[in-house]
């Protein structure tokens, strides 16, 4: 009986065992594919934390360079003068005349009182002129207080020639040394003035170092209270309404704002200049620094004047206003004017602006009436010469 045959055993197994084995490789292959990607994660982040380091490092020297170069020396500049508070210094708005720029030439408004153009002529000796000032210096303070040597008024007073018994005639500009080219023409012209500057002018020292070495005499104009308030003063102006503390304040920054004055006129001031109590505190301070004062007399109320007597400070009085009016006509009157008073009472002194119409009459003037025999000075020296003056 034949055998029956057996089925033959199957042997596939083991390619499906082969195929399960093949699994197991994929398995591994995707592992290390997220070992790989964490592994990228990890090495961006050390990356990120380099870079911020990196960052934080430069940022740290830079700002030990800034600190390096804030604590080192700096390359010495010369400091400019302190400028007052930002704002528009154009005044010739209020004074009703836009074509005028850069300084205020009055206060005069419609119905104020005012003093007379001349005072009336005092008999006072025309004597041989004194003996010239001390040399112009350009050392020294003329807000600070003296005592050994010579007070401002004489220091830096202009050289004065010997006029014998001439009439002699001082010209003040006021206003000086906001509208620069102006002023720079008043330093320009003939024969020695007096030019006045305002405290709140830019670059005043070295417009005033022009002007001496010019042969001008120096002045410094201070802004006070007008009785009007249609008109603005300016900065740091002197008001009645200021205490004694105040009053000091203000003048401090003002006188020393430039040296090289003689003294003090009053820019505008028609109703602060009529305050004793108020211009006692000026006359101490005038007196203490051994400066002159002259009073513009902006009105006819003004007490600068006899104040000054009262404390022995050296004073003068404006005797004509050049130009009130700007008008060629009137101007030419009152320079006619002004020789009349020279004539009468030996010497004159006339305040003027740096206006276009009374710079052009002045180029003029000062040759003619040199050739007349007046002679122009400084008005220091009126003051030495002067029987009014208190030579303190």
């Amino acid at each position: 009986m034949a055998r029956r045959a057996q089925p033959a055993k199957k042997k596939k197994a083991a390619p499906r065992k082969t195929g399960r084995s093949k699994a197991a490789p994929k398995r591994k292959s995707g592992g290390i594919g997220r070992f790989m990607l964490g592994g990228a994660i990890v090495a961006g982040t050390i990356s990120a934390f380099i870079a911020a380091g990196s960052m934080l490092e430069l940022d740290r020297a830079s700002r030990d360079l800034g600190e390096r170069a804030a604590n080192s020396e700096p390359e010495y500049t010369p400091t400019p003068a302190p400028v007052p508070e930002s704002r528009n210094y154009d005044f010739s708005e209020s004074n009703g005349n836009r074509d005028r720029t850069g300084y205020m030439v009055g206060e005069r408004v419609p119905g104020e009182k005012t003093a007379p153009e001349t005072r009336q002529p005092q008999k006072a000796p025309v004597t041989k002129s004194p003996e010239p000032a001390v040399s112009p210096d350009t050392g020294g303070i003329s807000g600070g207080a003296h005592s050994d040597g010579p007070p401002p008024w004489q220091k830096f007073a202009a050289l004065t020639p010997d006029t014998g018994t001439a009439p002699v005639i001082a010209i003040v500009i006021d206003d000086a040394g906001l509208d620069q080219p102006r002023t720079a023409r008043t330093i320009g012209l003939p024969g020695p003035v007096t030019i006045s500057y305002l405290p709140y002018a830019r670059d005043l020292q070295r417009q005033v170092n022009d002007a001496r070495g010019r042969g001008h005499e120096v002045m410094l104009h201070m802004p006070m209270e007008p009785s009007s308030a249609l008109v603005d003063p300016g900065p740091h102006a002197l008001r009645t309404g200021f205490d004694r503390d105040k009053i000091l304040g203000e003048m401090t920054w003002m006188l020393d704002r430039f040296d090289g004055y003689v003294g003090v006129n009053n820019h505008m001031g028609s109703k602060f200049t009529s305050d004793p109590e108020r211009m006692q505190v000026v006359m101490e301070v005038m007196k203490s620094r051994g400066l002159l004062f002259l009073d513009s007399k902006t009105s006819a109320k003004s007490v600068g004047f006899s104040m000054a007597r009262q404390y022995d400070v050296p004073a003068l009085e404006r005797d004509v206003f050049i130009d009130d009016a700007d008008d060629a006509t009137k101007i030419a009157e009152m320079l006619a004017r002004t020789e009349k008073v020279a004539t009468n009472q030996g010497f004159a002194i006339a305040i003027g602006h740096p206006r276009d119409l009374t710079l052009e009459a002045l180029q003029k003037w000062i040759p003619a009436i040199q050739a007349k025999g007046f002679v122009l000075v400084p008005v220091t020296d009126i003051l030495r010469r002067s029987m009014r003056s208190v030579t303190g």
